[in-house]
């Protein structure tokens, strides 16, 4: 993963975070939360891809990547996906994922979504 930050972002896909594509529930965060305390946008992409420690795929739902090695990832964490629908395996991989990124740096914010 760090590799990818270093040379500036994950694959040539990768989308703003605020274009076509970004989730809904992402636009709302953004506009509560993100703009007013940062003020732009700048280094955020929204379904990030990266690979993990275990050389795994792995999508954050925000990374921010400002450069000089920073590396920060925003995930939401909404209660169907990650509680309610999630198996016992889905649920380690999502625990395993957070530990991956955090073993590598990245400075992650978990934010749940009801």
């Amino acid at each position: 993963m760090a590799d990818e930050a270093a040379q500036g972002g994950g694959k040539p896909a990768q989308k703003r975070a605020t274009g076509e594509g970004a989730a809904l529930w992402n636009r709302g965060i953004l506009r509560a939360i993100w703009f007013p305390a940062i003020g732009n946008f700048d280094f955020l992409f929204s379904e990030y891809e990266v690979r993990d420690m275990n050389n795994g795929c792995r999508f954050l739902d925000l990374a921010y990547l400002p450069g000089a090695g920073a590396k920060g990832c925003i995930e939401i964490q909404d209660y169907r996906t990650h509680a309610r629908d999630t198996d016992t395996g889905r649920f380690k991989d999502l625990c395993l994922k957070q530990a991956l990124l955090a073993l590598d740096n990245w400075i992650i914010m978990p934010i749940a979504y009801l």
